[in-house]
């Protein structure tokens, strides 16, 4: 199984911590773990930290999704 975490960088402290990527979606709100910021994804964000954490997630759901119906199909 893939693993299915995201890593973030946080802007304000520049330490990394790591999220799920089913959460990591455009207009989720969490705090950096180290500092307690409060870090909102969009797309649209001038951070590039916030824009490749949520291109991450996007390809990890994809890659999931993949797997679990190659599974189901290997089931029949």
């Amino acid at each position: 199984m893939i693993d299915d975490k995201v890593k973030i960088k946080c802007t304000n402290c520049s330490q990394v911590f790591r999220e799920r990527a089913q959460k990591v979606r455009p207009n989720f709100q969490t705090n950096c773990v180290h500092c307690n910021r409060l870090i909102t994804f969009e797309f649209g964000s001038e951070d590039p930290n916030i824009r490749r954490a949520l291109s991450s997630a996007k390809e990890i759901r994809a890659v999931v999704e993949i797997e679990l119906k190659a599974r189901a199909n290997a089931d029949r």
